[in-house]
């Protein structure tokens, strides 16, 4: 085994450093180590560059795949500037890659040293090496955060996000940032305005206004969401409750936590409790009053809403399936108290897709997978057969010229350090010759990955052609035996990837033009006849 690999991955010290300008770290490291394995006479098969930032494994692909590749034996070493970059996160991630190099006996190779993990006090070095790494991220992490405590207590806006009709500015002449207003600021008062004044209405009268009919309102002049989509009912209240637009700044609201869960790190965003939340005067601009923002507060506190129950039961049989063809958003059930029968609607007051009775959209389904699986039936799977075919053999034709392609790279990576070593090539030249090799050697392997994975999935289509239609058909015997929507639901979620409806037009008076297209879980679709 004569195959080197080279990894790459900035540090927060390289990011600070490009920040003021000093080029592209990871371009330097690769030309740096290409230069390294050129003259050590080292064949660099792949280069595995990490482009995200994360201080564990599991937030790191490419490192993952690194250590996949080493406890595969695919390489006798792995080039990199230093062992603080394969890792700098806790004990047990120095583990692993501690572990996946001395199995493997898969050499690191730095230009200041060649660590062989089979060699005592080369792994003891690099063990210790990797927990001086962890401290020095610690170090620099722990003054990160107090250097933002600092700003924080000044007023200065230490947090990434920026709030609804702000924009963040740095400050002059000062370091850190903080807020100016921007074309969006008169929404914000908009909004305060109408949930504790309210709005004139057509005869002059001021109303009020509740979360949904600022919603309507919003949507109707067609102001675009903090996402840039439409507004929606959950997008108001977090708006009302910031108190930077009353000229505060809050810390530690969604302080990240970490817990295991069964072996798995995971992280989450809980909202913080009274006495763990910093709330401190900030040097922006206010674009609410104090008494304004407080009486929002006790409107809200008045107005909770209301959660189902915990165990709520599915009364929808469509539940989770069905989409809208206007805004591509998950219908949902509305039930009557008056006797009337329950629809299925969009909740988006902005999308105009009219409302259906709801067993008028079941019965729609259901006779959209009988008529689908007749014409599936009525088509022998002889008549796919010569398709399939010629598929499969232009997917291994392909393969066979990806495979021939790689070959072809190793060979031209050896003439390279061929004629480098004659003086033809100098190490500029080197060095751009193996980026570019690298550079087609990974789009080649990319493609022989997609064209595996196309190979695989029309093996999964032909399996799929026998399974579909008694699956199909067992649902269609059982649905009317279902005693609940929760059954009914789960057999049609078993089948269905997902319903599109349609309806633009419809009611007591008009002709309706529902239409809904399924989508079974297999590559197969289905139009359903109208009603």
């Amino acid at each position: 085994m004569s195959d080197y690999a080279i990894y790459l991955r900035k540090s927060r010290v390289d990011m600070e450093a490009e920040a003021h300008g000093q080029g592209d770290t990871l371009q330097r490291h690769r030309v740096h180590l290409l230069a390294l394995a050129e003259q050590r006479g080292l064949a660099v098969v792949k280069i595995y560059e990490e482009v995200v930032s994360g201080d564990t494994i599991t937030s790191r692909p490419q490192m993952q795949q690194l250590l996949h590749d080493v406890e595969s034996n695919l390489y006798a070493g792995v080039l990199v500037m230093e062992i603080e970059r394969l890792a700098r996160g806790d004990t047990i991630d120095q583990g692993m890659v501690a572990r996946a190099f001395q199995f493997s006996g898969t050499k690191i190779i730095t230009p200041l040293k060649t660590y062989d993990p089979q060699n005592e006090f080369d792994q003891e070095y690099f063990e210790f090496g990797l927990y001086m790494s962890r401290r020095e991220y610690k170090t620099i992490n722990r003054r990160q955060q107090a250097g933002r405590i600092a700003s924080l207590n000044e007023g200065k806006w230490v947090a990434n996000k920026t709030p609804y009709g702000y924009r963040r500015v740095k400050l002059e002449k000062q370091k850190g940032w903080t807020l100016e207003p921007d074309e969006h600021a008169a929404v914000v008062q908009d909004i305060f305005r109408w949930y504790t004044s309210g709005a004139k209405e057509e005869d002059g009268t001021l109303q009020r206004l509740g979360i949904s009919r600022i919603v309507r309102r919003l949507n109707e002049h067609h102001i675009p969401a903090p996402g840039g989509k439409d507004w929606t009912d959950g997008a108001v209240p977090p708006i009302l409750r910031n108190p930077a637009y009353a000229g505060w700044i809050r810390w530690g609201y969604r302080a990240q936590r970490k817990s295991v869960v069964d072996g798995e790190v995971v992280k989450s965003r809980p909202h913080a409790g009274e006495d763990s939340l910093k709330l401190t005067h900030g040097i922006h601009p206010a674009l609410v009053s104090q008494g304004t923002f407080d009486l929002a507060q006790n409107l809200l506190a008045k107005n909770k809403g209301r959660p189902g129950p915990k165990n709520c039961e599915t009364k929808n049989p469509l539940a989770g399936l069905v989409r809208c063809s206007q805004c591509g958003r998950t219908m949902v059930r509305r039930p009557y108290g008056n006797g009337r029968k329950d629809t299925l609607l969009c909740p988006y007051t902005s999308c105009q897709t009219v409302a259906s009775d709801l067993d008028v959209v079941e019965r729609l389904v259901i006779r959209s997978l009988k008529s689908w699986l007749t014409d599936f039936e009525s088509t022998p799977l002889e008549a796919d057969s010569a398709a399939e075919a010629a598929e499969r053999a232009s997917l291994s034709r392909l393969a066979a010229e990806r495979e021939k392609e790689l070959q072809q790279i190793d060979e031209q990576e050896m003439k390279a350090y061929d004629l480098t070593e004659q003086g033809v090539y100098t190490p500029e030249i080197f060095t751009g010759r193996m980026a570019e090799l690298s550079r087609r050697r990974q789009a080649a392997l990319e493609q022989l990955q997609g064209i595996r994975a196309s190979q695989a999935k029309l093996g999964a289509v032909i399996q799929a052609k026998r399974e579909i239609a008694p699956a199909v058909r067992r649902v269609l015997d059982s649905y009317d035996l279902a005693k609940t929507a929760k059954e009914k639901n789960d057999l049609l979620r078993s089948v269905l990837d997902y319903i599109e409806y349609h309806k633009s037009v419809g009611g007591r008076y008009r002709e309706s033009d529902l239409f809904i297209t399924i989508s079974p879980k297999l590559p197969y679709k289905g139009a359903s006849p109208t009603i």
